[in-house]
């Protein structure tokens, strides 16, 4: 296959498992979150109380561990061992 081949069929493909991905979370997973009392939300959604709360909770525990990474063909993205960060 050329390289114009090989990346129109990886982005078919890429396409496909995304569409399968939404569906598989909308249809399945987001359902059975709101069974367990889990609603997901968007910031809008929240009043000014609650984004306070998770503003504080953010940069308290959140943000002090976040660590930046270079990603580029110089710094491949890190081994994830075990599916953990």
């Amino acid at each position: 296959l050329s390289p114009r081949e090989q990346l129109r069929r990886i982005s078919e493909r890429t396409q496909q498992i995304a569409s399968r991905h939404s569906h598989v979370f909308l249809d399945s997973v987001r359902p059975a979150l709101a069974e367990e009392g889990i609603v997901i939300v968007t910031w809008a959604e929240l009043d000014e109380a609650e984004r306070g709360k998770l503003s504080t909770y953010f940069h308290e525990q959140v943000f002090p561990v976040l660590t930046p990474l270079a990603v580029d063909p110089a710094h491949p993205f890190p081994f994830v061992s075990g599916l953990s960060l």
